[in-house]
């Protein structure tokens, strides 16, 4: 498999850094925004998982004020079955702590998922 980066000693005989960032040295609150930015779906089944800081920037009720989990009818992005998605939709808005502000839910959004966010 072919790779897109250079190797180090290609990019010392450039005369570029080889210095990587370090992600996790990034404030908090910087963190916490960027990833606020994320689809709910990607949140829930792969960000958490990434290392302890975005877990725990995750938990926070902070990060479920918004709740985005948009597919389209003609290519859905996931191949997550309906019950899945409401599984996420309910873990996220539980996450919320009664703290929701907006949720963006087409295509998945059922009775029973409005019910549960205004039990919240």
């Amino acid at each position: 498999m072919a790779s897109s980066s250079i190797t180090e000693k290609e990019a010392d005989a450039y005369g570029e850094s080889t210095t990587v960032p370090n992600w996790l040295q990034l404030p908090r609150d910087i963190t916490a925004n960027i990833l606020q930015r994320l689809d709910t779906i990607d949140i829930v089944t792969s960000v958490c998982h990434v290392c302890p800081l975005w877990w725990n920037i995750c938990k926070d009720p902070f990060m479920w004020r918004t709740i985005k989990i948009q597919l389209s009818e003609c290519f859905p992005r996931y191949c997550f079955i309906p019950y899945q998605l409401v599984k996420i939709c309910r873990y996220a808005v539980k996450r919320s702590c009664g703290g929701l502000i907006d949720i963006d839910i087409k295509h998945i959004g059922q009775d029973f998922i409005l019910e549960c966010i205004s039990e919240k």
